[in-house]
């Protein structure tokens, strides 16, 4: 891997620069505290949001829309629909957020690699941009703080400077698009890349030990926890639409007027909708409230670890603040290892 400093005041012109030949998009503050990733050409009096903790919806809304089209049907058949994303660059990833997309790719790409997923994927470069937590951050504790492998280039902010990390083949064509900019990196900068790290580090005031949680929820399958949180929760699917690797669809088929043709489609959906698992009969799987809320939990630090051998939660925080009830994940595995008996391990 090979490392550079980029000016700050220099951003603007590498972000032109690429534009000239990917389209970019940015984070962008589009209200006070309300961030979205908006492409570049369009955010001509919004400076990029380099301070930005999360975005309301997560960068999975790039490769798995909230809807769309996947075949159109008439007389004649099935006619599959190409995705219409050009080659793009998504500038200003965080740590947690390449973690989530390293799980949607890996859950779109098991037995039935999903085409329409990896058209859009194949399309995107990706540039990561560090962050400092906040008090609802805590990708520390599921190890998803730093990246290795899964971004094109990386931005640490060192304040006038960037300290900028190139780990593939796109990450140096991106560097070639502007070379000038970027500059040799001297030992007094790796120091302070050092520092900042350890400064970040320091900083996570919330945290959720993990090592333990599949066999505390293994032995709890009973707890009653869950039907309180339960009576909580408006089970309205707000933590999972802004969920960077939820996952939970829903499909539909649109006809025409005429009944000659018509279109299939998906959309995000969510596991704690009342109608998510209804099938035939009006028979739920999960009828309860409870039942449903304590499924998703599972799914993230249960089920998820089992299958793959990690957590689906990357610890965004995104969940966090935008629960309606105010529910938090920490405090629902506090509730859980309560009800153990155990000690108390989970500090926020």
């Amino acid at each position: 891997m090979e490392t550079f400093m980029l000016d700050r005041q220099d951003l603007p012109s590498f972000l032109a620069a690429c534009e000239k030949h990917r389209r970019v998009h940015v984070p962008v503050e589009e209200a006070p505290d309300h961030f979205i990733f908006k492409p570049l050409a369009e955010a001509t009096d919004q400076p990029v949001a380099l301070h930005y903790l999360r975005t309301a919806l997560p960068p999975k809304k790039y490769f798995f829309p909230a809807e769309e089209v996947l075949y159109r049907f008439d007389a004649d058949g099935y006619h599959p629909q190409q995705p219409d994303l050009p080659p793009m660059i998504l500038f200003g990833l965080h740590p947690c957020d390449l973690h989530g997309l390293d799980v949607l790719d890996h859950f779109f790409s098991r037995d039935y690699p999903d085409r329409t997923y990896h058209s859009r994927r194949q399309q995107a470069w990706l540039i990561g941009l560090g962050c400092m937590p906040d008090e609802h951050c805590f990708c520390q504790s599921q190890g998803t703080e730093h990246v290795d492998g899964l971004y094109d280039l990386f931005l640490w902010d060192l304040g006038p400077q960037f300290y900028v990390m190139v780990r593939t083949e796109a990450g140096h064509d991106m560097l070639h698009m502007a070379r000038a900019l970027f500059k040799p990196v001297s030992q007094a900068n790796q120091q302070a890349y050092l520092a900042l790290l350890k400064k970040r580090r320091q900083a996570f005031t919330l945290h959720m030990p993990v090592a333990d949680l599949p066999q505390v929820l293994e032995v709890k399958q009973d707890c009653a926890v869950w039907d309180k949180i339960g009576e909580t929760c408006f089970t309205c699917g707000a933590c999972s639409m802004v969920c960077p690797t939820c996952t939970c669809y829903d499909m539909l088929d649109r006809m025409d007027l005429s009944g000659q043709c018509g279109e299939r489609c998906r959309k995000w959906s969510s596991c704690l909708f009342r109608d998510f698992d209804r099938g035939a009969g009006d028979h739920h799987f999960r009828r309860d409230r409870g039942d449903r809320v304590k499924n998703r939990y599972y799914h993230k630090e249960h089920g998820y670890v089992n299958g793959f051998g990690k957590p689906s939660c990357t610890g965004c925080g995104r969940c966090i603040t935008a629960c309606p009830a105010g529910i938090d994940v920490i405090s629902v595995f506090t509730k859980v290892r309560r009800a153990c008996g155990g000690e108390e391990e989970v500090v926020s």
